[in-house]
């Protein structure tokens, strides 16, 4: 399933946040993150309601909370929230698992804001060690769930270099 003609609205959580991107005929039409409403389920679900009601997409996609590796404290109530929310609305609801195709999150952003220029000013640079995460990430995870549902074109991964260091 491509995007084509559709109007696609993703939901996915990061520490302290979420954000939705909404893809209508494969265009970059919507980003927007709340640090606010990512406190609780009640207002992640509060929120997406929200961005649902605004877009009326034709596809919601989050991840799956039952496979979300790396996610925990309030973001498995958050996911859970997005599952049961999008599930009461006149919209496919596709709930993925997260594929982990590059080696970190900050070469995938790289990656998917050269499919999407609107995003490039925001590529987050890793912080160090004590940082704290780029708020933006949570766009571009956004993204990779749509393209884990199938619904962008797959990014090639970083390339892969011979015994020489050649890329092949």
């Amino acid at each position: 399933m491509k995007s084509g003609n559709q109007r696609i609205l993703a939901v996915a959580a990061r520490t302290e946040r979420i954000g939705c991107v909404v893809v209508e005929s494969g265009d970059l039409v919507f980003w927007e993150g709340s640090a606010e409403m990512a406190k609780d389920a009640d207002g992640a679900a509060k929120q997406l309601r929200a961005w649902i009601q605004e877009f009326q997409p034709d596809v919601v996609v989050s991840e799956n909370p039952d496979a979300a590796g790396k996610k925990s404290g309030v973001q498995i109530p958050i996911l859970q929230a997005f599952v049961e929310v999008a599930q009461d609305v006149q919209a496919v609801n596709l709930v993925v698992r997260r594929e982990r195709p590059f080696q970190n999150v900050y070469d995938e952003a790289k990656r998917l804001a050269e499919e999407f220029p609107d995003l490039e000013g925001m590529v987050p640079e890793k912080p160090p060690i004590w940082g704290k995460e780029p708020y933006n990430l949570v766009f571009f995870e956004a993204l990779a769930l749509m393209r884990d549902a199938g619904l962008l074109q797959p990014l090639a991964g970083p390339a892969k270099a011979d015994a020489e260091g050649e890329a092949v």
